[in-house]
């Protein structure tokens, strides 16, 4: 080798060792660096499950509806036992006068529950929700003053057909209570009917 080959190769060896530290990161996991970068970028492990558990949960379809069925078949038990009581005496006073107040308390009860609905909603409630809601008070009031019980019965069952046909329609809309509140409704207003139609019976017969 000439002197002019070692300098030569003296010339060439920095910029050959330059371009090496300048490519080797890229190719190569010098000093940890070209591994670290992808972690920058990858989300936790908690994080990456907790975003697979959200889509994989499904949205419950049957809430539980157990003490809310048990509560409103409980709320009819006072109406089939007045109206129990009247077949075994027809003439009962007592029997008669409770099952107007109780039904009449029934329905402020129900339009209790469409004000619930209606200020839940978060766009707040409409004028017509507000009134839909006042209204199966203030038909209840007029029940609540002395008169005779058997005129009272039929209006109390057509309120509570003409507040569960509209809820239906409301709930249908979309403006009203869920559906489980309905699947628990809908019932309970038969049972309502089916007590107020025992007393008419037996108070007709007596």
């Amino acid at each position: 080798m000439t002197h002019a080959d070692i300098l030569e190769l003296s010339r060439r060896q920095p910029r050959r060792i330059l371009r090496d530290a300048i490519r080797a990161p890229q190719d190569e996991d010098d000093f940890g660096f070209h591994r670290a970068i992808p972690h920058l970028e990858e989300r936790p492990a908690w994080a990456a499950s907790r975003r697979m558990d959200d889509k994989a949960a499904p949205p419950l379809a049957n809430p539980m509806t157990g003490a809310a069925s048990f509560l409103a078949y409980l709320g009819a038990a006072p109406l089939l036992a007045a109206a129990i009581l009247m077949i075994a005496e027809p003439e009962s006073a007592a029997a008669e006068q409770f099952l107007v107040l109780y039904g009449a308390a029934l329905l402020i009860f129900f339009g209790g529950v469409r004000w619930g609905v209606a200020v839940m909603k978060q766009k707040g409630p409409t004028m017509r929700a507000l009134l839909g809601a006042a209204l199966p008070m203030l038909a209840a009031l007029p029940l609540l003053l002395p008169g005779e019980p058997f005129g009272k019965m039929p209006i109390i069952m057509a309120l509570m057909i003409v507040l569960l046909v509209d809820d239906l329609g409301a709930t249908r809309r979309g403006d009203g209570a869920p559906a489980w509140y309905l699947g628990v409704r809908v019932p309970l207003t038969v049972l309502i009917e089916v007590a107020f139609m025992v007393a008419l019976a037996a108070g007709m017969r007596g």
